[in-house]
Parts: C-alpha cells; structure tokens; sequence
C-alpha cells in the first residue's frame, strides 16, 4: 500500500487544542477569574483607603502604563503563533521562538527607557522617574505573565495557566494586606509589591513553557514573516482597542489629576466585572476555533456568543444591585464619584462580549484585523469625545465615550461576523431554544461530574451538534 494511500486511510492526530473543551476550560478560568478578582477587590479597597484618590490614581497610572507599554510594541506574535501551529503550518517550538525573541528585543529597549529616567530625573504622565522605572521593569514581566503564557492553553496546560493567573493577584493582596496591617502603604511598597508578583509569575511562566518547548530567542524567517503577517493586523486592531480603554485615564490625569483619576478607575474596574465571561470565553474560543473548518467555526462562536451575552445580563444585574450602594461603604465617601462612572459604563458587559465572542472567531479565520476595523471607527470618536465632555463633564464624561466606543467596536465586528459567516445577527445574539436545551444538558453534567461523580457526556454537546 502507497504511503499516500495510508495517509488517506489515517486521519491527523487531534491536537490538544481541538480537544480543549471549551466549556470546562471556560469555568475553570472562570473560576480563577473570580478568585483573581476577588483579589484585586480586596487589595483595591486596602490600597483606596491606604493611599488615598492620589496614591491610588498614581498607582493606576503605572499599572496602565506598564500594560500600555507591554501591549503597543508587540507584534501580536502570539496571537498568530498560537493560529499557525493550530493550522499545522509550523511547530510550537518554532513560533515559540519568534515570539520569544521579539520580547527580548523588547525588554532591551525598556531598559534603555529605564536608563534614561533615572538619568534625566523629570516627572512624566504624573509618575516620579522611580516610578516610571517601575511601570517599565513591570512591562517586561507582563509580556511573560500575560503573554507567553497564552501558548500553554492550546498546548493542553490549562491547570498550569490558570495556576499562573491565580498566583500573580493573590501574591499581590497577600503583600498588600500584610504590609497596610504591618506598617502601612505608601506608593512605594505598594508598586514594589505590584512588580514582584509579576516577577513571580513570570518565573512560573518560564517554568511551565521550558516542559514543552526551549526558552531561548533563536529565529525561523520564514515563520516570523508568517507570525508577522497574521499578527500585525491584529495587533494594530489591539493597539487601537487599547487606546479605547487607556487613553481616558490618562486624559482624566491632565484635565483632573490623580485623584479623579483614582475615583474613574474605581468605578471602571468594578462595571468591567461585567466582563469576566466573554474574557475567559475569548481566552478558550480562540485556540479551538482556530483547529476548525470556517463553517465549524462560526457556527460554534455563534452559538457561544449568543449563551454568553445571557450570562453577561445576569451578571450585570447582580453587580447593579451590590456595587452601587457599595462603592462609598467600602471605598469611602472619597470615592462617591466613582457610581455614576460604574452605572455609566455597566452596558459595556453586553458590547465587550460580543466584541471578544465574535472576533476571536474572525481572527481563527484568518481575519485579524476585524479589530483593526473597528478600531479604526471608534478611536476617533473616543478621542473626540473625552476631549469634548472631560473637560465640562468630569470623570463621567470619560465614561460615556467609552461606552460609545465599545459599542461603536460591537457594531462593527458584528457587522463583520454576518457579513464572512452568512448568519443572521439574530443567530448570533439571540437566545433560543436550542441555547435553553443546551444549558439544562450543561447543568446536568455538572451535576453529574461534580456531585453525583459520574462520567459527563460533554458540556459542549449542544454546541457541537450546530457545529
């Protein structure tokens, strides 16, 4: 028998990304995701009151400065590797590498920016020269935590990439709590604390990834020309994304100052706990949907998106009911400002999914730049409309243009999906039976699994029967 004849007869071994079930892996980040959170919240309170709306905004600021940094300069060579090696185009160890050198590249370069504040000692974007030092050296490590890390999921690692993402918060509200009850915050030993446990799950990171692959810069050409490709017209659409998220806080410290800057970033990061779901759906969705035929793919992103945005109005409701009265008994009356932030920007739960849901089914079909589009639409308004309402409006000025251009980023990539899928937009929004039936099964197996211990027949039975 021909050896093309044999490879007819045997299918290609399924990966361990086509096997990572979306929807156990998606409550188990979930989970973690909560546990990061809860995290965030208590060190958040401890921090609010500790430093007070300056502290804390100084603090949000070298935290948006050292993910802005970690984020702009990319190339998205993660994004793409993990898209390459799912279509089998080039091993893991290969796009690994590309990757990997490009941060190494990159932590060069923020070290010649860290050399070169601390010589010329002036205060930039409201941070002291040591505290830019650190927004940067904490850069370094994010590109690691939040970046490398990413290739463990397809890989099939997911308990080592939820312990990664676990591990960096609680670390960080450990030292928070015991230093606030031991000797009390400053903005020193506050990012001190906030780069060590960045340091600490970059070593996990290393750790994990040297069991699979060699951690060493070494570069293919022709893969990195691949990655490139893929990756720069999705990092384009990121880097525009992120200038919707970032900018206003940056512009709330020039017309305001870091105490209004502390109050808007109260009231953003409890309304984006809205966000939780379509976050950690859109972490699973990709390398799946990226192992799939196009069909497959958009059938099955369909489905999700529309199961998630229910998901995502109950968990709107619930924040709706706890956070407001919540944020000035827990935070205190200084932060009082920050609820209407919060219940401005509560709807973008709703914009945020079907932003993430939708396009990383786009990206694993090839189109990155989904988000590049959008982005090309809503930055302008966003921009045009912090310089118009911060200014008369406050910090609730910089919530409604944010709001617009996550729903602006909605519409479009929405658009986008009907358009390449050839779905209506109410298969991929709106709930129906076949969702109602797909949850009771879902709930079933849980019960199965986790009460009764009994084998599950699939959580993602109902969508695979679409797909």
């Amino acid at each position: 028998m021909s050896a093309s004849a044999v490879a007819e007869r045997e299918p290609e071994q399924e990966t361990p990304a086509q096997r990572l079930n979306v929807g156990r892996t998606t409550i188990l980040l979930f989970a973690a995701r909560t546990l990061e959170y809860l995290s965030f919240g208590v060190a958040g309170v401890f921090l609010a009151r500790g430093l007070g709306p300056d502290g804390r905004g100084i603090y949000g600021l070298v935290n948006e400065t050292a993910a802005s940094a970690a984020s702009f300069p990319g190339m998205g060579l993660e994004m793409a590797g993990i898209y390459l090696a799912g279509q089998r185009r080039y091993p893991w160890q290969t796009v690994f590498s590309n990757s990997f050198s490009w941060a190494v590249t990159l932590w060069l370069c923020f070290g010649g920016v860290i050399a070169a504040a601390l010589l010329t000692q002036k205060d930039i974007l409201g941070m002291s020269p040591a505290e830019l030092s650190v927004a940067f050296a904490g850069a370094c490590l994010i590109m690691l935590t939040d970046g490398a890390a990413e290739y463990l999921l397809p890989m099939g690692r997911v308990w080592p990439y939820t312990f990664i993402n676990i591990t960096t918060p609680v670390i960080r509200v450990l030292g928070v709590v015991i230093v606030a009850l031991a000797i009390g915050l400053s903005i020193g030993t506050a990012v001190g604390i906030w780069l060590a446990s960045f340091a600490f799950g970059a070593a996990l990171t290393i750790y994990f990834l040297s069991q699979h692959v060699t951690v060493v810069p070494k570069i293919d050409l022709k893969a990195l020309k691949a990655q490139a490709s893929f990756g720069m017209r999705g990092q384009a659409g990121f880097i525009l994304q992120s200038i919707n998220h970032r900018l206003d806080a940056f512009l709330v410290a020039f017309y305001i100052g870091a105490g209004g800057v502390g109050q808007y970033l109260v009231g953003v990061n409890l309304a984006e706990l809205a966000w939780w779901v379509p976050i950690t759906l859109g972490t699973v969705l990709f390398p799946k949907v990226s192992a799939m035929a196009a069909k497959d793919n958009f059938a099955f992103s369909a489905a999700t998106c529309r199961r998630t945005l229910v998901i995502t109005l109950f968990a709107m409701g619930g924040l709706f009911i706890v956070a407001q009265p919540g944020i000035p008994i827990v935070y205190g009356a200084d932060f009082g400002p920050a609820v209407p932030v919060f219940l401005i920007l509560l709807p973008s739960g709703l914009f945020y999914t079907v932003h993430k849901v939708l396009g990383s089914s786009l990206s694993a079909n090839g189109m990155p730049q989904a988000t590049l589009i959008s982005g090309l639409c809503s930055v302008p308004a966003t921009i045009a409309l912090d310089l118009l309402l911060i200014p008369s409006m406050g910090i609730k000025g910089a919530a409604v243009a944010s709001d617009v251009a996550y729903a602006m980023n909605a519409a479009v990539v929405l658009t986008l999906f009907v358009r390449v899928s050839g779905l209506s937009p109410r298969e991929a929004l709106l709930f129906d039976r076949r969702d109602w039936r797909a949850a009771v099964e879902t709930a079933q197996d849980l019960w199965n699994t986790y009460v009764l211990r009994q084998p599950a027949m699939g959580l993602e039975r109902g969508i695979d029967a679409e797909g």
